[in-house]
């Protein structure tokens, strides 16, 4: 999220209408995150969240809009997708796709105030969301898998774009490139694809929604896993106990195959990767004011990384018990 497209008072209206809804009466821009443009917006009474999705394909807007039906039928908690009178999930504004969803209730938890009960929570909502996914047929592949990764990098050769930091971080980022080449394989599935903290509210102890399924597509279970022990189990360094919360959690909701557990030293090494560099780009290098973009430290993701490759696998496993 960020506001790299400001709406209008006449855009917000006519989106607005498209979905059925009265003119906004409060429009608020979110400069959270670095993908898209956002607002919170309060209509008819209501309160709502405007996506106006950044540099997408239809086909892309249109997997998530799938997603999001066939969660809410399962009753799994995301927030809810509105749809056009004829049953668009977005509507076309300067050559992007404008998507409305319903406020959902609940709070962030603090990255300095997670707590192994957070973790084991999101490890259950992730063993049920691939529990479920047997039943969601449509196929997307990871739109920020190896290939991506690697034109990312292309972009910062030969000196990191003039920065000696990210320079100097350049040859662990090669790697690392080459090691994800050989990826292990291993049960898939729907998954979300970017489950960080910013993107689950709670309720008291209780998720209360997984937001931002824009990443969502069919790939290794094990990816989400990866993502998620980044994301929630590590402050100064990696955390033991949240560790084998998270893997507890999810245990408890989801069959795990052994090939998941071996995959998952390589693909927390692959995500670790994967937010360094699309930080770098996205936050670090990004030309938008502070206003507009909230920015991320993309080292926080450098060092996971590096702490990823120190420990080994047999470090690894001994970080999540297995």
């Amino acid at each position: 999220m960020a506001l790299y497209t400001p709406l209008d008072d006449d855009d917000l209206a006519l989106i607005a209408q498209s979905f059925g809804l009265p003119p906004p009466s409060r429009a608020v821009p979110e400069p959270k995150g670095g993908v898209n443009t956002n607002y919170h917006l309060w209509s008819g009474g209501e309160r709502y969240f405007l996506r106006l999705n950044e540099g997408k394909r239809d086909g892309d807007v249109l997997f998530e809009g799938a997603v999001l039906r066939f969660l809410e039928e399962a009753r799994f908690p995301a927030a809810r997708l509105l749809l056009t009178p004829s049953g668009a999930c977005f509507v076309p504004l300067a050559g992007r796709q404008a998507m409305i969803f319903g406020y959902a209730p609940g709070e962030e938890v603090a990255r300095a105030a997670i707590q192994p009960n957070h973790c084991r929570r999101v490890g259950e909502q992730l063993g049920r969301l691939h529990e479920l996914s047997s039943g969601f047929t449509e196929e997307r592949e990871n739109p920020y898998g190896v290939e991506w990764v690697a034109a990312q990098l292309r972009s910062l050769e030969p000196d990191g774009r003039g920065d000696p930091e990210v320079a100097a971080a350049l040859p662990v980022f090669r790697e690392e490139l080459d090691r994800a080449a050989r990826l292990p394989s291993a049960p898939r599935g729907l998954v979300h694809g970017d489950p960080f903290a910013e993107n689950v509210l709670w309720l008291g102890d209780r998720v209360s929604a997984v937001l931002d399924w824009e990443m969502a597509c069919t790939a290794v279970f094990a990816y989400d896993l990866a993502v998620a022990l980044n994301a929630w189990c590590y402050g100064d360094d990696f955390d033991p106990q949240r560790a084998a919360a998270l893997l507890a959690g999810y245990r408890s909701k989801s069959k795990v195959d052994p090939s998941t557990i071996e995959a998952l030293h390589a693909l927390a090494r692959f995500a670790a990767l994967r937010f360094a560099v699309s930080r770098v780009h996205g936050y670090h290098l990004a030309e938008l004011a502070a206003d507009r973009l909230v920015k991320k430290d993309w080292r926080r993701y450098r060092d996971r990384l590096s702490r990823l490759r120190e420990m080994g696998e047999a470090g690894f496993k001994r970080l999540i018990g297995a």
